[in-house]
């Protein structure tokens, strides 16, 4: 199952970064007179906001919104033209991160969140399509377990 889940987020991650966002219509300009931010309409009731954050007139940083609601932040970190962080929203909170902190397309961490707080973090820091690590926190944020697993077997360090 876990597996499954790596993959189709690997799929996600590895679309999201071939795609090419094309600025809409411009809603802001530097002091210069450049445009930072776009607004795309997408269908009804959905948009998104493109925003350049280095000045490269290319977006870096894209927000996705449904009937009004903040579903969805793409980032491209390192400013390569590819999507290296995905965050979820769900009701106005943060319920999940992919991350590609080594910006090679392909994710090594999926960060879930309760509340506005982390509470897992898989790991695949291997890339191999699923998951050698798993972390879990606490309400208030306290790493209480931690799941390794080589092969079949599964290792679990509790701190």
């Amino acid at each position: 199952m876990r597996k499954a889940a790596i993959l189709s987020v690997a799929l996600a991650f590895s679309f999201l970064s071939c795609q090419r966002h094309s600025p809409g219509v411009v809603t802001h300009r530097t002091p210069d007179g450049r445009a930072d931010q776009w607004l795309n309409r997408v269908d009804a009731g959905n948009y998104q906001v493109l925003i350049d954050t280095n000045g490269d007139q290319r977006p870096d940083v894209i927000k996705t919104y449904r009937n009004g609601q903040l579903v969805q932040v793409e980032r491209d970190r390192n400013y390569n033209g590819a999507v290296d962080l995905v965050q979820q929203y769900s009701q106005g909170l943060l319920v999940r991160e992919v991350h590609d902190d080594d910006f090679d397309g392909k994710p090594e961490s999926i960060w879930t969140f309760r509340n506005g707080k982390v509470a897992m973090v898989e790991r695949d820091p291997r890339e191999r399509g699923y998951v050698d690590v798993v972390e879990y926190y606490d309400a208030s944020g306290k790493l209480t377990r931690r799941e390794m697993r080589t092969g079949e077997h599964r290792l679990q360090w509790n701190p």
